[in-house]
């Protein structure tokens, strides 16, 4: 081996295992030993959910519907939420090695309702809203923002309200009381609050 290549591994072998251990120092802590089920924690009738789970073990997952559980069922791996309810399900692992159960409650709410009126918002806006079966349209007044009357229209899905905005197409969430309603415009969150 020439000594120019003897100098090259000196810096290059020190440098490397430099580099390991900074990666294995920056790398993620392990996760701990368990079962990770996060299913939403609301749904609504008439709607449906399929449930996914991981485990720190590798071991299959099954899934059973809880003896407490109310207004939902479980076939060939969907919940279908069928009344107002809790839908109580146990996420489980058989045989040697298995993993503690783990139980989630999902509340099953009636869709909530868009709800025609005056919606009131932050510094002043309000949104005029006129409702027409699922289809509604209305004005927001955003003069306070210096924005002016912009108008509104759009559909409502249990949930979820689409709608255009100025021409932009926008998406909002009602809550399940249906007293408020979420969205997105130009990368700001806009929260608006429910005629009384």
């Amino acid at each position: 081996m020439s000594t120019q290549n003897a100098r090259a591994r000196a810096y290059v072998a020190p440098l490397l295992l430099g580099l390991v251990a900074l990666v294995a120092a920056c790398a993620p802590p392990p996760l701990p030993p368990g079962i990770y089920f996060n299913p939403p924690s609301v749904g609504y009738v008439n709607h449906q959910y399929t449930p996914t789970a991981t485990s720190s073990n590798g071991m299959p997952i099954t899934f059973s519907l809880d003896g407490s559980s109310t207004g939902c069922s479980l076939t060939g791996g969907v919940l279908l939420y069928e009344t107002v309810g809790n839908c109580v399900v146990n996420a489980d692992q058989a045989g040697s090695g298995a993993l503690p159960q783990v139980r989630r409650t999902i509340t099953i709410h009636e869709c909530p309702t868009l709800r025609a009126g005056v919606w009131t918002g932050p510094s002043g806006t309000t949104a005029t809203v006129n409702i027409s079966g699922s289809f509604f349209t209305g004005t927001a007044d955003l003069t306070a923002l210096g924005f002016g009357l912009q108008a509104i229209a759009g559909t409502v899905n249990c949930e979820i309200v689409n709608m255009t905005f100025n021409s932009t197409p926008l998406t909002g969430v009602l809550s399940p009381d249906g007293t408020v309603l979420t969205g997105s415009y130009s990368g700001i969150t806009i929260t608006l609050n429910a005629p009384v």
